[in-house]
């Protein structure tokens, strides 16, 4: 017999807990109760949706991992977690967010404010059960996907208009809620984002900001998601016990919460930068297609989030930035430089491909998130070909990525570009790989 992973998720929210979360967010029992029917196939339908974008079996199996870990007191006990959750049902339903939160607290009779906390409560719920239930059956993250599309029927159900969890508003359909924004990535065109599996890796996290809520709102949220995890600790020791876990420090491998103007968030790094680009070189393009490495999730001061690879630009771009024991060094000019693995232009010429455009915009967010960093952008080609040709393009080109940066926010004074031609190659310019890696893009922070 299928398992009904919808019925499950409500079995954590026993008539006890119901009770006691109505006295901590202030609602009637009955409230709470039809709300929490309403948002249950929600948040199921919303990870459902995630998870057939591009890249969506890899982010889910990252957002269990990280619940399945903040599923252990006392870590579990803070605002900070639920937060997280709250962040991350804001991503999944985008623009929808509010207007849903509202819609189910008309249909209830609850404050919105009390939804959005029962919101991030279910999504902690089904990301624990999720977890719990590919620790036991030894899943891959494919498999955890097709369990998870497995379950369309009994969702989609749950959500027609009529049923308990139905709220009659044509935007709160399932076939809108697949379309919901990505988890990962600022906010831009929608587009294939293959990562490959690669392992390995540490975590880092810059130092946590104030938060600026009153104590007694902290409270709130730990006791509301202290009730929920009571019913599942049991069920989640038995899972941590089957299913070694790779360590990781607390608030990683997930949505977090925004940090200071300065910029503070959370992500997964590997030990240390590769020594050697990985991935391979695609003779009919005449182009080296790096491998980014295993998704991750940054998620930004101003709430945005990205999923890139845990090799990528943007999380190397975004470690040197965080870590205050990585510093710009003054006087070697040649270290520090970052290159793109994902900005390439037409064949001897200065036009961004779409591609390109995508990882411009995840680096200026990451630069918005750190107001005080200034960056340099390189352009360099080959060998081959007249050098001064090869100088002009490259300036070009180091040209054309210091505008599209400008155009998306980034202050000017922020900004230089150069163009190095053949200068300062990184492989040899005898084969058709050397030159494919040489042909390249890069960034250098000069000023944290």
């Amino acid at each position: 017999m299928q398992q009904n992973l919808l019925e499950e998720v409500e079995t954590y929210f026993t008539g006890n807990t119901v009770s006691q979360t109505s006295v901590v967010v202030g609602e009637s029992e009955e409230g709470v109760r039809k709300a929490l029917i309403k948002i249950t196939p929600l948040v199921l339908s919303s990870f459902i949706g995630r998870a057939e974008r591009p890249g969506g079996p890899e982010v889910l199996w990252t957002l269990t991992h990280e619940a399945a870990e903040s599923g252990v007191l006392p870590n579990l006990l803070t605002a900070d977690t639920l937060q997280r959750r709250s962040d991350l049902m804001r991503a999944l339903l985008g623009e929808a967010y509010e207007a849903t939160a509202a819609r189910i607290a008309n249909a209830t009779a609850v404050k919105s404010s009390s939804v959005e906390t029962l919101l991030a409560i279910v999504a902690q719920a089904v990301l624990h059960r999720l977890a719990s239930y590919a620790a036991l059956h030894n899943m891959t993250p494919e498999e955890l996907f097709d369990f998870l599309k497995s379950q369309r029927a009994q969702v989609l159900e749950a959500m027609l208009p009529g049923s308990a969890a139905g709220v009659a508003n044509p935007s709160l359909t399932p076939a809108s809620l697949g379309e919901a924004p990505p988890v990962g990535g600022v906010r831009a065109e929608a587009g294939p984002t293959p990562w490959a599996a690669v392992g390995g890796g540490h975590t880092y996290s810059s130092p946590p900001a104030p938060v600026a809520a009153p104590a007694a709102s902290a409270s709130r949220w730990a006791w509301v998601l202290a009730l929920v995890v009571v019913g599942a600790l049991a069920e989640y020791f038995f899972m941590h016990n089957q299913t070694p876990v790779a360590p990781t420090t607390p608030s990683v491998l997930g949505l977090t919460a925004a940090g200071t103007a300065t910029g503070t968030a959370t992500s997964t790094v590997p030990a240390s930068p590769p020594t050697a680009p990985e991935g391979r070189y695609d003779a009919a393009l005449d182009t080296y297609i790096y491998d980014p490495g295993r998704p991750i999730t940054l998620t930004m001061v101003d709430g945005t989030s990205q999923t890139v690879g845990v090799n990528s630009t943007e999380n190397r771009l975004y470690t040197f930035l965080a870590d205050p024991k990585m510093q710009v060094d003054p006087v070697n000019r040649t270290k520090g430089w970052i290159n793109f693995d994902r900005v390439t232009f037409d064949a001897k010429k200065a036009f961004l491909t779409d591609e390109s455009r995508q990882q411009l915009r995840n680096v200026a967010s990451i630069l918005k998130s750190f107001p005080a960093a200034h960056i340099k952008i390189g352009g360099y080609t080959d060998s081959t070909g007249n050098v001064l040709a090869n100088l002009k393009l490259s300036q070009d080109r180091a040209n054309a990525a210091m505008a599209e940066l400008v155009t998306m926010g980034i202050p000017l004074s922020r900004v230089e570009a150069k163009g190095y031609g053949g200068k300062h190659g990184i492989a040899s310019n005898a084969t058709p790989v050397g030159r494919a890696l040489n042909r390249r893009i890069s960034i250098r922070v000069t000023q944290k």
